[in-house]
Parts: structure tokens; C-alpha cells; sequence
């Protein structure tokens, strides 16, 4: 049942890519990636004789499409009268708008009128529908199945999470309400049976404003408690005493940029969109944080519509509208174009361009088990990892994994015996919970100026009334008099409307849900990021709405969690470590420990002529010397700690499967990265919220210090704000390694991730093992025996005094797993090693026994790298990261060392100019390659890489570095 609905659910961008490739074989560009190909708009030209197109443009395009994207939303009507115009400022070429000169160079033979022409013989639109209503005539019946089976898949989770949590008892008795079923797991009679809703649960709608989400069901209860069900999230069953809770978590989820595009996600493209005195979603949700100081907003379920019948029935409704909606929306057929020739290419690509990401992945499956990362909402667009192929296979993968929630054995196995046997149970009433909770003492104190700077965005910070519309002010002159009507004490005036307040005239717009005028920014009257609502007092003068709670630029502090605040306990200090800076002297050692300083002076090759400066650098090279030595006898007699035994993980599996399957086998996880890569950052950041559903507690990280970031950690954790030597040391790691150059998935943003979680983090280096600064040269290895071993006595001194819990550390490749001979931090805690690489977008990634990887040094040494698992994530290379074998060896006789896939390998260019790869065998420190049409060196053993360089440099062939 499953297999084929994923298979069969119309894929809008796979499908527009099939478009542009057939497309572009016609056109005899068939090597092309269609993702590469794009149509780019000039406002100039010249002529040039050496283009296809006759014109160059030296200048950034103002419109730049991918094939598939321009496949999606066609030309404008202006081209098609124009189509002999087409190419004078239109034109097809490698680059898009990142770059400046576009001419022969990077043009493609491919002229934009034929192209035209060939979207009206194709008609894309009319394709995609026809698949469209094809897959829901057949798969109807089964989508509606697999959508009961997955909300009662995140019953089953929340009752072995939190079993005899409110939530889980009231999302069991829901499940029976919902779905009439009475045994546990149920049969696929029962699954495919239609419910009609128990006495004393109302299954309603969700909306802002009027804007409908299409897969969220609202259930209400007798004594007023609501369980919301959000489809596709991590959590996706929240449980609500009152609306004022429900209006909180709202404000909670919008608050920032990335979780409002994803709770944006549960609502059709059509909703963005504006009409008249119809705001869009995304200017409503601004409208409800004009009040956020307060416990409700009136257009919060403004509609609050039931729905009568099976509500499963009702999902799967609301996606087939949705889907069909969406492409509507967003694509535009020929008739389209026949019908609706004043609609302008620019407003067309205003309104679509945004949302495409969206309606571009099978949102639909998110109601049937996959959640929004697998259908790929969740991945930004400078690091996309999402192939067609690794999307699919995630997808299925995740739907496949909620099937098994709802039926597996060992799900069953951790959910109390009482909590199984509650589902099916009638009962008449529920123990009502107080309506008010007790509040930390702190949290209801007063906040003060400094919380409510770093927390609250400038528009919404509580101030009086005369500086909350300073903003806003006009030197418009109103002349004429007031309207009547709707229009009663609004000036009209060039098109634009204005209310006199306090005598002062300011813009204002009619907002048709709020059923009031909203002042607005003048140099941005569209948005309402910006916004203070009106009304009429008794005497005829507009007055702002009153800010409920926050009356005279103060309120509680527990208000600041709306803004991503989320206050920390203070936790028992750690005891000092022998190893660390002494107190005394650490405000001396700073700048050395911040790597400002020359290591050549930290090393003890040259000597500080201050008598107090040097005396520190003397007591660090002390601890260096004590910890290296201390170190080293440890790991050479240390008794290891059994492993946990591997799962058995597809290599398609989410996220989800691997985190679960390896916190049930041990409570502590390492991540494995190249310090500069983004695929294990990118892991960390994208599922903190899963880590934390896991009850992990802390993240222990390489870099920073127990002597010298600590305190500032501490700071972090308990208050979410960065001290300002804390932030400069992290964006100085960030640049020091090369991390995401848009600052997505970079150290930084793996605290703010960690810390928005309540995850704390709690260094595990120390000055002495992290500044490796020795007069002679170190034994081999001892920065990673060093730092693995003080990281192993931090983290069992954090678990012993700050009690035991579950764990994810994040280290480099050689600390998580035995390297060289020296055990990693996963051997030393008895716990998983997970290996990440970055592989490049197009490629498939997933996870798997780790094979190893083989690391060539500058000088030909050979290091291996291997962790107890693999995680390969397609991720944008960088372009040093990116460079790859065909590109390095470029002439005949070139050869490199590459590690493919686990094995050295020797590869070279051929005499007739292709690649070839040979594989290098290793026999302790020797070396040796077969190749029988090479016998002067096949099958001869020699001392190392360098020694196999030279033998291959004796017979004329070049070495490259790749």
C-alpha cells in the first residue's frame, strides 16, 4: 500500500526536470543538467558576432530561472507577443545571477523562442494535473488509511515517551474518539473502518485569520482542553489547557524566520497570496504579535469551522484540495495564458518564486508519515542535499518507519501495559489540572532593558505610546475631509489612506479580519512586520489598540520565551581540573588560549620578558607536559568499556530511524566531522529538536575550553545570550575552518540550536590539550591522545556531579573512533561513532558500516580515518572542497591519490585520455598496486606512498595534489 502511493505521488519538480531534459535532447544539449541551464533577463545589450544569440550583456541579470523552474511557470504573456524580441534581452546560459558578463563564454546554443514554442506542444500544466487526478482516483482510499495510521503511530510514540503524561492520556482517549478503534495495534479492517467523532470531542478547523491549514486537526474537549495534531512535525501532538495556551505556542513557532516558513508549510501557496483587504498569511501572523503581551488574539480560529465525519476522511480531502490548489497556483497552462493576458510576468513570478521550494516536493506525504524534512522543507537552499532520488528514498523510507511505529513489537514493548489497555476505554469525565501553574520566581519578575534588548525585535519591544508610532510618522499634508462609511475619519490622498492621531497623519490600511484600520511603515506600506492597529474611541479620534501586557515598557520576564528565551537551571560546578589554567592566571593566558598569540612564545622558543607573563607560560607548558604524559600511560592500560552493539540501519533511513535505534542501544552518541565540513553541523542543527524529544541533555564539544569558555557557556545555557567573547571566539572558529559561508550550518549556529533546545553545552578541551604548542617536535598522535583523554575524565566528572543522562558529542574524525592506534572518545565512553562526509549534490546519501577513509598527507604519509557508522550528506562544495579528479588531472600521464569510497586508489589519465583506477593495496607501512600492463612496478612492494610516487615520476608520469 504504501510503496506504490510514494511512487505514484506526483513529483512537480521531477517532473519538470523530465520536461527540461526532453527539452534540451531536442535542442542537442543532452549533457546538460537542466539545474544548470538557466534563462536570464537584461535590461541592455550589445551586439556581439562571436554569440549564438548575436547580444552580450555585461551586467547582473534581474531575472534568472532554472530550466525546470521556467518549465513550472512558463513565459509571460509579453514574450509571447514578442516571441521575435526573445532573444535581444533574454537568453540561455551556464550562469545565473551571481555573475556579471554573459556572452560566449557561458551561453548556451539554445534560443528562447524555440523553447517557447515548445512549452505550448508540451503544456506542462495540463500534464501535471492529468497525473494529479490520476493519483488520487487510485490511491485515495489507501492515503486516508496511512493517514490514520500515522496519527496513531505519534499516539503510540507520545505514550512511550511520556506515558502517563496529560498529553499521552488524552491523545489515547482522542485516538478512540477519533478512530472507534478498541484493541491494540489494529487491524487493516479497523484502519480502513470510518469514525464518526465520540460525544465530547469536537474535531474542528485551524486558522489565522481565516487562512485554513490544510492537514492540522483541532479536537476540542468538553472541559475546554484542545489537542492539536500537526502532521510531518517531530512533535506532533500538543495538548493546550486553554486558547490563551494555544495563542502562546503560536507566537512560539512564528517567532523566527526558519519555523515560521515551516509551520507556513501546513497552509496552502493561495493563502500567501493578497487580495483586496485580504491579508496574506504571513502579514497576519506579524498582525497577531501586536498583542503578543497578551493571553489571546481574536483572529486566532477565526472561523472555527467542525468537521462533521471520519476526520481522516477530512485529511485526506483537505490534501487532494491542496494539491491541486497549489498547482493551480502555481503553474500556468496554455489556456492560462489565452485567457489571462494581463496578468504580468513580473507579478506571476512575485507570487511563485517564493513559494516553489514549497509546491516543488510532495507536501502531501507528510500526512501519511513523512515528515517535512524527508519532502524536503526543511533543507536551505545554498546547502541542498535533496536529489529526486534521495528524496524519494527518505520519504519512503519515513512512511515505511511510521507503519512500523504503529505494528512493532518493541514499540509496544516500552509503552505501560496501562496505557495500551486505556485506548478503547469510554470515559465519561477527566480530573480537570488547575488553570494556572506556579511560575519560577524569576520568571515572573520584572525584565529588565538589557533581556529585553537581545530578545525582543525592535517593532514589538513595549514602549509608550508616542515612541511605539514615532516610526511611522508622514509629513503628508491631508487635505480634503474625512470619508463616511467604512471610510469614516480616513483621509484619502494619491491612492494611498491616512487617520489623523493625536493631530500627527499616518498611513493606514484596511485589514478585512481584523475588521479594523492597521497603521503602517510609509516606506513600506505592503508589510506588516511593522504595525500598530486602530480603532474609533467614543469621541471620534483613532486610538492604537491597547498592548495588553505590556503597559509602560515593562513585562515578566517568562514573556521573553516567545521571542526563543528558554531559561536554563543553574547547575553544580564542575571541580577543577588538574590540568586547567590556574584561576590566577587566566586573565594572562587569554589571548595565548584564543590562538592570538605566537605559538612560538607559547611554546617556550622565545621567552616573554615580563617576569608575570612568563611565569604563566611556564605553568602552561607544565599542564601541557603533565597531561601529554598522564595521557599516554592511561590509553596504553586502559580497560575499555564494552560497545553497543550496531542496529541494522537501511542506508535510506531518516534521521529519526538512526537517532532512536542508537540512543536504545546507548545513552551517549559521537559525531565524527572534518572540522570544516557542514553534513554533521547541518545533522545537529536540523534534528536538535529530535535530540531532545531523545532526552538528550548535553552536547559535549571539541574547541572550547573548561579553563577559558566555560563561564561564558554557562551564561549561554542558562540565559540563551551570548556573551560577547564567547560570540567573537565562536565566529572566529567558524572563519578559521571555513565553515557555510551563508553562516547556515557553522559552530555558531550549533550552540543557538543546542541552547533553543535546552540542550546544554559543556566544553571538553582544555587549554593545555588544545594549544599544541611544543618547542621540539610532539610524539606521534598526542593531541589526540590528550584531548581524548581529558574530554573522557569532563565527561564522567559532568555525568557524576550534574547526574547521568543522555548525550551527543561533536569532535573531529580522529577523537570519535580508535585512530592510529589511539582509542577515540566513543571506545573510552562505550558508546556509537558516527562518520560524516560531505559528498556533492547529485549524489545519494544515507548511512552504512563505515568502510574508512584514507587520508594522504602533504608528504605521502597514509592516516585512516574509520567510525563505527557512515552518514554521506550531499552538501554544495566549496570551490577548493570541490575540485575534483577530472578537473585536477587534466593532461596525459597526470596521476593523484584519492580515496574512493574507502579504498586508496592510484588514478591516472590514460593515453587515450580517460580516467583510470587502480587500487592501492597496503601491507603495514608498505604499499603496492597490480596492474599487469605496468610490470616494472605491479606486484612490487614499496616503503610508503612517497616511495610509489617516485617509481611512477621515474617513468614520466606527474604527481598532482587533488
Amino acid at each position: 500500500m504504501a510503496l506504490p502511493l510514494v511512487a505514484a505521488c506526483p513529483d512537480m519538480r521531477q517532473m519538470a526536470r523530465e520536461t527540461s531534459l526532453s527539452i534540451l535532447i531536442k535542442h542537442h544539449q543532452a549533457q546538460r543538467d537542466p539545474d544548470q541551464v538557466h534563462l536570464n533577463r537584461f535590461r541592455t545589450a550589445e551586439s556581439s558576432p562571436r554569440t549564438f544569440s548575436g547580444w552580450e550583456h555585461y551586467e547582473t541579470p534581474f531575472q534568472s530561472l532554472t530550466l525546470p523552474q521556467l518549465v513550472m511557470h512558463r513565459f509571460d504573456v509579453h514574450d509571447q507577443d514578442n516571441a521575435d524580441l526573445l532573444s535581444y534581452l533574454t537568453g540561455f546560459y551556464k550562469d545565473g545571477a551571481d555573475k556579471l558578463v554573459f556572452n560566449e563564454h557561458n551561453e548556451i546554443p539554445l534560443a528562447p523562442r524555440d523553447v517557447l514554442q515548445d512549452f505550448w506542444n508540451i503544456d506542462f500544466s495540463s500534464t501535471f494535473h492529468k497525473r494529479l487526478a490520476d493519483f488520487w482516483h487510485q490511491h485515495a482510499d489507501d492515503y486516508r488509511t496511512l493517514a490514520k495510521v500515522n496519527f496513531l503511530a505519534k499516539v503510540l510514540e507520545v505514550c512511550r515517551d511520556a506515558g502517563q503524561s496529560e498529553l499521552a492520556r488524552r491523545a489515547r482517549r482522542v485516538a478512540t474518539a477519533l478512530t472507534g478503534t478498541n484493541s491494540w495495534p489494529p487491524s487493516l479492517a479497523q484502519l480502513q473502518q470510518h469514525a464518526t467523532p465520540a460525544a465530547g470531542y469536537r474535531v474542528c478547523t485551524f486558522d489565522i485569520g481565516g487562512h485554513l491549514a490544510t492537514d492540522i486537526l483541532r479536537i476540542e474537549m468538553d472541559d475546554g482542553y484542545q489537542l492539536l495534531y500537526t502532521p510531518g512535525e517531530l512533535e506532533a501532538l500538543h495538548l493546550f489547557r486553554n486558547r490563551s495556551e494555544l495563542y502562546w505556542w503560536v507566537l512560539m513557532n512564528t517567532n523566527q524566520a526558519d519555523n515560521r516558513a515551516r509551520f507556513m508549510g501546513h497552509f496552502s501557496l493561495e493563502t500567501l497570496d493578497q487580495k483586496d483587504s485580504s491579508v496574506g498569511l504571513n502579514h497576519m501572523i506579524d498582525l497577531l504579535f501586536f498583542n503578543w503581551g497578551g493571553n489571546d488574539h481574536h483572529c486566532l480560529n477565526q472561523l472555527d469551522r467542525t468537521v462533521s465525519g471520519d476526520a481522516f476522511s477530512h485529511l485526506r480531502d483537505c490534501a487532494h484540495s491542496r494539491m491541486t490548489n497549489d498547482a493551480k497556483f502555481a503553474l500556468r497552462s496554455n489556456a492560462d495564458l489565452r485567457k489571462q493576458l494581463w496578468i504580468g510576468y513580473l507579478r506571476a513570478f512575485g507570487e511563485i518564486a517564493g513559494p516553489m521550494a514549497a509546491v516543488s516536493w510532495p507536501i502531501a506525504l507528510a500526512t501519511v508519515g513523512a515528515g517535512l524534512a524527508e519532502t524536503g522543507l526543511n533543507i536551505d537552499q545554498a546547502i541542498n542535499g535533496h536529489t529526486t532520488a534521495e528524496r524519494q528514498q527518505g520519504v519512503t523510507g519515513a512512511v515505511l518507519a511510521t507503519i512500523n511505529t504503529l505494528f512493532s513489537a518493541t514499540m509496544l514493548a516500552g509503552v505501560p501495559d496501562e496505557a495500551l489497555a486505556e485506548i478503547g476505554e469510554t470515559e465519561a469525565t477527566l480530573p480537570v489540572e488547575p488553570a494556572e501553574t506556579s511560575q519560577p520566581a524569576e520568571d515572573m519578575e520584572q525584565a529588565t532593558a538589557a533581556e529585553i534588548d537581545t530578545w525582543v525585535p525592535e517593532p514589538h519591544r513595549p514602549v509608550d505610546q508616542g515612541t511605539l508610532l514615532a516610526p511611522f510618522e508622514t509629513n503628508e499634508i491631508l487635505l480634503g475631509t474625512p470619508g463616511t462609511g467604512r471610510l469614516e475619519g480616513i483621509y484619502t490622498q494619491e491612492g494611498n489612506f491616512y487617520a489623523l492621531i493625536n493631530e500627527l497623519p499616518y498611513q493606514v490600511r484596511y485589514v478585512e479580519q481584523l475588521n479594523s484600520w492597521v497603521v503602517v511603515d510609509p516606506q513600506n506600506p505592503f508589510s506588516f512586520h511593522r504595525n500598530v492597529p486602530v480603532r474609533l474611541d467614543a469621541d471620534g479620534r483613532w486610538q492604537p489598540f491597547e498592548r495588553l501586557g505590556l503597559r509602560g515598557g515593562m513585562l515578566p520576564r517568562k514573556l521573553l520565551a516567545r521571542w526563543g528565551r528558554v531559561p536554563g537551571p543553574a547547575l553544580a560546578e564542575l571541580p577543577d581540573s588538574p590540568y586547567e589554567i590556574p584561576r590566577a592566571m587566566r586573565r594572562g593566558l587569554k589571548k595565548a588560549a584564543q590562538g592570538k598569540e605566537d605559538k612560538r612564545v607559547l611554546s617556550g622558543i622565545f621567552v616573554n620578558t615580563g617576569p608575570v607573563a612568563n611565569e604563566s607560560y611556564i605553568e602552561f607548558r607544565r599542564l601541557r607536559t603533565a597531561l601529554a604524559t598522564d595521557a599516554s600511560q592511561f590509553l596504553e592500560t586502559v580497560q575499555l568499556p564494552p560497545r553497543p552493539e550496531l542496529p541494522e540501519l537501511p542506508r535510506g533511513s531518516s534521521p529519526k530511524q538512526i537517532i532512536g535505534s542508537l540512543y536504545e542501544r546507548s545513552p551517549g552518541l559521537v559525531i565524527g566531522e572534518g572540522h570544516s565540513q557542514l553534513g554533521s553541523k547541518r545533522f545537529l542543527i536540523d534534528n536538535m529538536v529530535l535530540l531532545k524529544k531523545q532526552k538528550v541533555s548535553v552536547l559535549y564539544m571539541e574547541h572550547f575550553m573548561t579553563d577559558f569558555q566555560q563561564a561564558d557557556l554557562d551564561v549561554f545555557n542558562r540565559t540563551g545570550q551570548m556573551p560577547a567573547e564567547l560570540e567573537e571566539y565562536v565566529d572566529a572558529l567558524d572563519e578559521g575552518h571555513g565553515t557555510d559561508s551563508s553562516s547556515r550550518y557553522t559552530f555558531k549556529q550549533v550552540l543557538i540550536a543546542a541552547q533553543k533546545q535546552g540542550i546544554r553545552i559543556q566544553p571538553i578541551d582544555c587549554m593545555a590539550s588544545y594549544r599544541q604548542a611544543w618547542e621540539g617536535a610532539p610524539l606521534p598522535y598526542i593531541r589526540q591522545k590528550m584531548m581524548n583523554y581529558f574530554a573522557h575524565l569532563t565527561i564522567n566528572a559532568d555525568q557524576a556531579v550534574r547526574g547521568p543522562g543522555k548525550w551527543v558529542a561533536l569532535v573531529g574524525s580522529t577523537h570519535s573512533n580508535t585512530f592510529e592506534g589511539v582509542p577515540g572518545l566513543s571506545e573510552l565512553q562505550g558508546a556509537v561513532g558516527l562518520r560524516f562526509e560531505d559528498i556533492e549534490i547529485g549524489k545519494v546519501g544515507g548511512v552504512d558500516i563505515d568502510p574508512g577513509h584514507t587520508v594522504v598527507s602533504d608528504d605521502l604519509t597514509v592516516e585512516r580515518l574509520r567510525g563505527d557508522l557512515r552518514v554521506q550528506v550531499a552538501v554544495e562544495q566549496s570551490a577548493t572542497a570541490g575540485r575534483n579528479l577530472e578537473t585536477a588531472l587534466v593532461d596525459k600521464g597526470m596521476f593523484a591519490f584519492s580515496d574512493l569510497d574507502g579504498q586508496l586508489t592510484l588514478v591516472h589519465r590514460s593515453n587515450d585520455g580517460q580516467l583510470k583506477y587502480t587500487p592501492v593495496h597496503q601491507d603495514g607501512r608498505y604499499v603496492h598496486i597490480e596492474k599487469p600492463d605496468w610490470p616494472w612496478i605491479s606486484g612490487r612492494h614499496v616503503d610508503g606512498l612517497a616511495q610509489l610516487r617516485a617509481a611512477l615520476a621515474r617513468q614520466g608520469l606527474r604527481y598532482v595534489r587533488p
